[in-house]
Order: structure tokens, then C-alpha cells, then sequence
């Protein structure tokens, strides 16, 4: 009687253990569909990752794995004309995995609600890739990409076209960019390679480093350093606290920081108005010696320091058209070659250095 009890007890802890194996056991789904170059991909899930990969095949294949039994019939897999269609509404799956294997020229609009999206091979065409809180990272683009997280971390290979890419804080790196880029970030480091055509970045505390820039370029950040390699446009740079270094600039351009020290290296032909200012660091302008433009230094340097002493706060490797110290503020003026268009150095508490190249 025993026995029968203890065998009849052991069989049913391994029903209820199997009931528990088979719930916890995830299923996957995969399709395979005929498409042509230039056709579309759309994925919408509300969790999961996310992997793009290209192929030399004019196929779509899609697998979905890891779903929970209760999310099968949430998930649909269906093509419609030109259009490839992922959606999966489900709560239960956590660890939902999207993979799919497409022709390289295939548009994209790729959405997660938390997971991580990862393309794999050069894309041509037009992607939108959005999640809510993963990170992205990509391989080579061409067309247009537009690119957001909420806050994770985005890089990318080489754009060819046209970029618009935004993450809620995390880090964004990306290769070089064909055309116009609206690259921002609420808090998170930024690194661009060259851009051929106008840049707006934004960090809201992270650093910002740029290649060389074809068209104008607009930089700011509340508080890291900017470095920008070169611009032939017209070039706005802002920081809150950080150091500002630009190099291999020919058109206008403002630099303005709270606190850091600049530097600026200019290059013929200068055809623009240049400005550069800070409230506490020092400022190094190093120009060709045969350049034509007018430079204004200033430094405040208070009233009891005499002249003679204020005269060490500005430096210059050129001499001087006029000197003037009114009300605490030393200022020199040079005329270099004539003069040209007018750069002006300003620094609340630095000194400033105009070097010649």
C-alpha cells in the first residue's frame, strides 16, 4: 500500500514537472518569400531584438524564435505586393528574437519596443530603425537613414546619403556621411567621420568629435569638448564648460565656450568672419603668415594691472596696428597683410596667442 502511494505520488510530481517543461519550452516560426530588389521590410514588435542581414539571394527569410506558447497567435508573418510584414504584439516573450536575410537593396522600417536592432552587410535604400530603450548597430548605409533609441548606445559604418540619427543619452558613433546629418543625443558622447554636406550634432553633456565637414556645420553641447577637423562652410561651435578645437577652417566661423580654452587653425583662402570667445580659458589662433584678415584680441584684464603687465595676456607672433586699455579691458588690433575679413578673440580671464603657420 506503501509502495502504491509513494509510485502514485512520483507519478504525478513528474506530470506537474512536465507540465512545467513543456510550458517553459518557446516555439519559433520562420517563412521564406520570393521579393525583388528595392522591395520593403517591415517589423514591428513590441519587445525582442532584432537582426537584419543581407544575401546574395532574391528571397526573404524571416525566423521569429523564442516566442511563449501565449503569444503564438500574436505574431503575424505574411507578405502583401512588395511589402514583407513581421508583427508581433505579445506581452510574454522576453526574450523574442527577430531574424531576417534580405537583398541589400531593400528599404527598411524596423521598430522595437525595447530590444536591440543589429544590421548586418550594406543596405541601400531608405531605413527607418526606431526602439524604445536598445541599443543599434549597423554596418554600411546607402539613401536615407533615420535612426532613434531611447536611450541606448547607436553606431554605424559608413552613410551614403542622407542621416538622421537621435538616441534619448546613449553614445553615438558612426563612419563617414555622403549628405546632410542631424546627428543628437541627450547626454551621451558623439563621433562623426567626414560629412559632405551640413552637420547639425547635439549632446546635451557629452564630447562631440567631427571630421572634416563640406558644407556648415552647427556643434554644441552642454558641458564636453568639441573637436572639428575641418570646414569650408560656415561653422558654429558652442560648449557650456569644455575646450573647443577646430582645425583646417576657410569659411566663417563662431566658437563660444563658458570656460574651456580654444584653438583654431585656420587656412586659406579665410573668406569669412571669424569669432571666438571664452569666459575663463585661454585662446590660440594660428593663421598662414601670408593671410589677409583683421584680428581684435581682447582680454579683460582689470583695472590695477598697468599696461605693461597686461600687455603678456595677448601674444602674437605678427605686430600689432593699434593697442588700447580702457577700463580693464586690453585690446590689440592687427592688420596682417593689409587686412581682410575680421576675426575677433575675446576671453574674460585667458590669455590669447595668434601664431603663424
Amino acid at each position: 500500500m506503501k509502495k502504491h502511494l509513494l509510485k502514485n505520488i512520483f507519478s504525478v510530481m513528474i506530470f506537474i514537472l512536465s507540465g512545467f517543461i513543456i510550458t517553459a519550452i518557446a516555439s519559433e516560426k520562420e517563412k521564406t518569400f520570393n521579393v525583388s530588389k528595392g522591395d520593403k521590410l517591415a517589423v514591428t514588435v513590441t519587445n525582442g531584438n532584432v537582426t537584419i542581414s543581407t544575401w546574395n539571394k532574391d528571397q526573404a527569410y524571416i525566423k521569429v524564435s523564442n516566442i511563449d506558447e501565449d503569444d503564438l497567435n500574436k505574431l503575424k508573418i505574411e507578405q502583401i505586393g512588395n511589402l514583407v510584414v513581421v508583427d508581433f504584439n505579445g506581452q510574454d516573450s522576453d526574450d523574442l528574437l527577430v531574424e531576417v536575410s534580405i537583398p541589400s537593396q531593400f528599404s527598411l522600417d524596423v521598430s522595437s519596443g525595447a530590444g536591440n536592432i543589429t544590421t548586418k552587410g550594406n543596405i541601400i535604400g531608405k531605413v527607418g530603425l526606431s526602439t524604445g530603450g536598445g541599443n543599434i548597430k549597423l554596418d554600411d548605409f546607402g539613401d536615407k537613414l533615420s535612426v532613434s533609441t531611447g536611450g541606448g548606445n547607436i553606431s554605424a559604418g559608413n552613410i551614403f546619403g542622407e542621416a538622421e540619427i537621435s538616441t534619448g543619452g546613449g553614445n553615438i558613433s558612426i563612419g563617414n556621411v555622403k549628405s546632410k546629418t542631424e546627428v543628437s543625443t541627450g547626454g551621451g558622447n558623439i563621433s562623426i567621420g567626414n560629412i559632405g554636406g551640413n552637420a547639425e550634432v547635439s549632446t546635451a553633456g557629452g564630447i562631440i568629435s567631427v571630421g572634416k565637414v563640406s558644407g556648415s556645420a552647427e556643434l554644441s553641447t552642454a558641458g564636453g569638448n568639441v573637436n572639428l577637423d575641418g570646414a569650408s562652410g560656415q561653422v558654429e561651435v558652442n560648449t557650456a564648460g569644455g575646450n573647443i578645437v577646430v582645425k583646417n577652417i576657410s569659411g566663417s566661423i563662431a566658437g563660444n565656450t563658458a570656460g574651456g580654452n580654444i584653438y583654431a587653425d585656420l587656412i586659406p583662402p579665410i573668406s569669412g568672419y571669424g569669432e571666438f570667445s571664452t569666459a575663463g580659458g585661454d585662446i590660440t589662433l594660428t593663421i598662414p603668415s601670408n593671410s589677409k584678415v583683421s584680428i581684435e584680441a581682447s582680454v579683460y584684464v582689470g583695472k590695477n594691472i598697468p599696461e605693461s603687465e597686461a600687455n603678456k595676456f595677448i601674444k602674437s607672433d605678427f605686430e600689432s596696428s593699434t593697442v588700447n586699455f580702457v577700463k580693464g579691458n586690453f585690446n590689440k588690433t592687427y592688420l596682417i597683410n593689409g587686412g581682410g575679413p575680421t576675426i575677433e578673440l575675446n576671453t574674460a580671464s585667458g590669455k590669447i596667442k595668434i601664431s603663424k603657420k
